[in-house]
């Protein structure tokens, strides 16, 4: 029989952002990291009063600070003891692109989501204020400047709202919604009925300082079940995290791989940090399990929502389940 384990509730919002060309622009094949550094650049821009010279881990006005809060939190206080040794504090948003390579002309659309989870949804007009004049400082190769047109946030009854439009003021907040959402079918999947696991964007799982082209059940629970609850343990204060997860992990061998159609994916980014061009591997595909799945249906539903593994804040990682 199935143990019941408690994840917790994060809230999250989704926004819906398009842009027009002012430029021709020459889009790479996945903009997901290009938006986050471009957005990163001009939230600092945006918010920081101390200047680009001061490391914000050092500033005094970090607790306070927009910038940090959204883009690059620190974690100041003790963490949990699952958490003690994490170098880098799991960042509250992920940027999904909705278009793939391509010559934009004048006039055309540049389409993406922004997903804020816990906190962060109290600086969603900051993110917008960051989106626009990231968008007017210019994209891509050659520094293409678009402008923004719309942004729109999917309310709780999964109705988009419009949050902006020219000449439309950033007054209401959108409400979040919360985490699992209340998606489909699946809830109601018996324990025998396979389910398929679709991998839309390269799953980069580190499986003991490895990264794994074909990981098994446990370990994508795992690492599934950690980013949420460290999402929720820094960004949700108010979400109940049960860090005694044993048995709820020993359930997965109750689960078996059915099929798997799985291939590496290697694909390029340009890290302006670095000042370089660097290649991105993950698996893509489809793993069909089978087995008592219910337990895990839950996680599952919030994997949609957050991805999975490294670079899932601009995109990668990202999952779509269904029936088998």
């Amino acid at each position: 029989m199935s143990e019941t384990y408690q994840l917790p509730s994060i809230p999250y919002l989704r926004l819906r952002v398009t842009l027009h060309a002012d430029d021709p622009a020459e889009l790479p094949a996945f903009h997901g990291s290009m938006l986050r550094g471009a957005f990163g650049h001009a939230l600092r821009r945006l918010t920081c009063t101390m200047g680009p010279e001061q490391p914000c881990a050092t500033c005094v006005l970090r607790r306070t600070c927009f910038y940090t809060r959204l883009f690059e939190p620190i974690l100041d206080e003790a963490p949990a003891p699952f958490l003690r040794g994490v170098t880098s504090v799991v960042r509250p948003y992920v940027f999904e692109p909705r278009g793939g390579a391509g010559r934009l002309a004048p006039g055309d659309p540049l389409a993406f989501d922004l997903l804020l989870f816990g906190q962060a949804i109290e600086l969603q007009a900051y993110a917008v204020l960051a989106i626009e004049r990231m968008a007017r400082g210019g994209l891509a190769k050659g520094r293409a400047r678009f402008r923004l047109h719309q942004v729109e946030a999917l309310a709780p009854d999964h109705r988009w709202q419009t949050l902006y439009a020219p000449g439309v003021p950033l007054t209401r907040p959108a409400p979040p919604s919360p985490a699992p959402p209340e998606l489909p079918v699946q809830t109601e999947t018996t324990p025998e009925q396979p389910l398929a696991l679709r991998f839309l964007t390269p799953l980069r799982l580190k499986v003991r300082d490895r990264l794994a082209d074909r990981p098994n059940v446990r370990d994508l629970v795992f690492n599934t079940l950690r980013r949420i609850l460290e999402l929720a343990a820094v960004h949700a204060p108010e979400a109940a995290v049960d860090w005694s997860f044993r048995a709820y992990l020993a359930q997965t061998a109750a689960v078996q791989v059915l099929s798997a159609h799985l291939a590496w994916h290697d694909q390029e980014r340009w890290s302006h940090r670095q000042n370089a061009a660097m290649t991105l591997g993950g698996v893509v595909g489809r793993l069909v399990l089978t087995g008592d799945l219910t337990p895990f249906l839950p996680l599952l539903r919030i994997a949609e929502v957050v991805h999975i593994g490294k670079g899932a804040t601009f995109g990668l990682g990202k999952i779509a389940v269904e029936a088998a």
